[in-house]
């Protein structure tokens, strides 16, 4: 980095730039940047302060500094990312006026932006979708769950030894200054954390339907029931696998930005070539499926369930095949751009959360009704499904319903109240609405 490098309002707000100080020195120091275009022009400058402490003060100045704009706190002997608020900057692009003393400065670009990665994904995912169909993801699943589970088998050990075993990780995390609550059982999370964070996943796996949509291509009860069995049994070993190598290999990576995904950052780190490769084409491999599988279930819901019973119930094999192809890519193409509205204002974590609890919240409850209750009606699982949206919405995008809830509840997420209220529409309304000669099924 130099002074006059030019940089984009992006690059400042992503942390793209790193700070890097002197080797055992402590302080305070800045950068200097000013507009090239924009209202801000150069005889305006635009400061970023930087202050180096010891690892003992880092977590009381990191909490000073947090509600500071263009502030930040770094470790000595460490490095940190420089995140610009966004409100400061007016201008098009920004060059460097002055750089810190007593340390480094450096612009870390991705080799590959997130959009351009993400649109050469939708490209492949809606193409394979489209042209494989389903019986190819139950084999890649196959495939896929097997490598990751000998993968992680594997890795996990080689993480630990590196580490430095269990007194090598409290050392790290406790070096790291705001992390020595990660050897703790439960960490830094309060009940209510848990909560937020454990049931939606929870209610998306009990009600995903890409799930019932395997089992019930199943050849017969046997079969499913048996492959229902393996599953929960390697879920609960890959989970467990994946949580633990995730929580040692963090101990080692102390920059929150390689934190976001710890796994690949420690496959392309910690592990030998060999092994890092394969387990990162089978997460590419994991990724792909899902995704396939999310486009999969509503074209084919909407050609058997709307297209064949209200359309054209005549309809031929090859004009089923056909519409259902092209629904792939319909809704390949609406959930690219979903997830481009999404790209800034949350990170991923926000994203499947917020999705995961949508699903598990409206559509969990009228799919396992439609399976174990007898009771349930069409009118009942319709209310579920539009009250467990509704009041996942509202809680989480209106700002005056957390406003006049008292604290206790109203840091709770969506997921509790709106599948509370989901299951209490879906069995008073079956209630109400059920006939007891309406055979089963009218779900």
């Amino acid at each position: 980095m130099r002074v006059g490098h030019e940089l984009s309002p992006e690059q400042l707000v992503k942390g793209r730039l790193v700070f890097t100080p002197e080797e055992g020195w402590k302080g305070s120091t800045r950068v200097s940047m000013y507009a090239k275009s924009g209202e801000n022009r150069s005889a305006n400058q635009l400061d970023f302060g930087i202050q180096v402490v010891s690892a003992g003060e880092i977590v009381a100045a990191r909490r000073e500094l947090s509600d500071v704009p263009n502030r930040t706190a770094v470790k000595e002997n460490s490095f940190g990312r420089l995140r610009y608020d966004a409100d400061s900057l007016t201008g098009g692009r920004y060059a460097v006026r002055s750089l810190p003393e007593h340390g480094s400065l450096e612009l870390v670009e991705p080799i590959l932006t997130a959009r351009k990665a993400t649109l050469i994904a939708a490209v492949f995912i809606v193409a394979y979708a489209a042209l494989a169909g389903l019986m190819s993801l139950a084999y890649m699943d196959v495939v896929t769950g097997t490598i990751i589970t000998v993968s992680l088998s594997i890795a996990l050990p080689v993480y630990l030894l590196k580490a430095g075993g269990f007194s090598g990780m409290e050392a790290s995390f406790a070096a790291m200054g705001d992390k020595p609550h990660h050897m703790q059982f439960w960490g830094v999370y309060s009940t209510t954390d848990l909560i937020n964070f454990c049931l939606p996943p929870f209610l998306l796996v009990l009600g995903d339907a890409n799930q019932y949509q395997r089992i019930f291509a199943s050849r017969n009860a046997k079969g499913a029931r048996a492959a229902v069995t393996a599953m929960i049994f390697a879920a609960c070993v890959v989970e467990l696998l994946i949580i633990a190598s995730a929580w040692v290999a963090s101990s080692m990576t102390p920059d929150p930005e390689n934190g976001k995904y710890i796994l690949i950052h420690a496959a392309r780190h910690y592990l030998a070539l060999p092994l890092g490769c394969l387990f990162m084409v089978t997460v590419v491999g994991i990724i792909i499926s899902t995704a396939d599988s999310f486009l999969l279930v509503p074209s084919t819901t909407v050609v058997n369930d709307v297209y064949l019973n209200y359309i054209n119930p005549k309809a031929g094999q090859r004009r089923t095949v056909f519409l259902s192809r092209l629904l792939v890519v319909v809704f390949g193409v609406i959930a690219y751009l979903v997830s481009l509205a999404f790209a800034e204002s949350t990170g991923f974590f926000q994203k499947a959360l917020y999705a995961y609890t949508i699903y598990g919240a409206s559509i969990t409850p009228s799919l396992v009704a439609a399976i174990v209750w007898k009771r349930a009606t069409k009118a009942g699982a319709i209310t579920s499904i539009l009250a467990g949206t509704a009041v996942s919405l509202l809680w989480s995008e209106a700002e005056f319903i957390q406003e006049s809830l008292p604290p206790a509840i109203s840091d709770l997420n969506a997921v509790l109240p709106a599948i509370t209220v989901s299951v209490v529409c879906l069995i008073v309304v079956s209630l109400l609405t059920n006939d007891r000669r309406t055979p089963r099924g009218d779900v």
